[in-house]
């Protein structure tokens, strides 16, 4: 009995790199196109060296291996664990339809998911100190997407297990989500002129998004999709303008935007002596 699940895992765990490596070269070529295209169609011009380049250069192989062990390798074996752990009318609630068919409903579930917990984000002061890595990147470009503070990124793959337990994917249709994920927050976070017209109901693109962005605690409370917008128009959050957002970044005068590590420890710095501070509550 042993021998066929040391093969079973075996198995997943070949299907597992093989995903992730095919991933891993449709991640760079989506960057490629987008730096390409930042070149010709921007807002504003801005250096390629911009500011916080180099720490985002660290954070890309990061962000990378830590969706490449949660989204595949981890997600794949919850997914099959789930077959074993949970009664058969709780799990598997796509399994057995298309690949394609598996991953809009993926797609739409835990886009879902991360739209109540990035609201949540902005509303808890312990886990806007996370997220606001994120958002202290002051040029804004396809590289800013993939600024995340670690614990912030492990905390986001861990609660989109359990949907992922419940719906039961395919390898296929979670690798088709993970593109997903990464081609539209490298598109929300691009310095594109581009918009998307009457599409904007239902994806996220960069006349959107980088409202999200600006420095103005107030403005930036809207759009808080990550793939899908349509969360954002149902719930009244969902904000686009023909001007041009403000100035990016955070409104803390301190916080390190060019200095990785400091970041990291900048997360879990004392409270603040007031409300000011953008994020907190009193009940956070």
């Amino acid at each position: 009995m042993a021998l066929p699940m040391q093969q079973e895992w075996k198995t997943l765990s070949n299907q597992a790199i093989l995903l992730a490596m095919n991933f891993l070269i449709i991640a760079v070529c989506i960057a490629v196109v987008f730096f390409v295209a930042e070149r010709f169609h921007p807002p504003q011009p801005q250096p390629v060296f911009r500011r916080g380049i180099w720490a985002d250069l660290v954070y890309a192989p990061l962000n990378i291996l830590l969706r490449i062990l949660v989204n595949f390798i981890l997600a794949s074996a919850i997914a099959r664990a789930g077959v074993h752990i949970l009664p058969g009318r709780f799990f598997g609630v796509v399994r057995g339809e298309p690949a394609w068919f598996q991953a809009c409903v993926l797609v739409i579930v835990l886009d879902f998911v991360f739209y109540v917990i990035h609201r949540l984000k902005h509303r808890w002061r312990w886990w806007w100190r996370l997220h606001e890595t994120h958002h202290s990147s002051i040029d804004l470009d396809f590289l800013a997407s993939v600024r995340f503070h670690p614990l912030e990124k492990l905390i986001d793959r861990f609660i989109f297990l359990l949907p992922i337990m419940i719906l039961g994917p395919g390898d296929a249709a979670i690798a088709i989500w993970s593109v997903t994920d990464v081609f539209f927050g490298m598109f929300g976070h691009a310095n594109l002129s581009w918009k998307l017209g009457p599409l904007k109901y239902i994806f996220v693109g960069p006349e959107m998004h980088r409202w999200h962005h600006v420095k103005d605690p107030l403005l930036r409370e809207c759009n808080y999709g990550n793939n899908l917008s349509v969360f954002d128009w149902i719930f009244g959050t969902a904000f686009v303008s023909n001007e041009q957002p403000g100035d990016f970044g955070v409104d803390d005068k301190e916080y390190p935007v060019t200095n990785i590590l400091a970041q990291f420890v900048y997360a879990f710095r004392s409270p603040p002596r007031s409300d000011a501070e953008r994020g907190e509550s009193s009940d956070g």
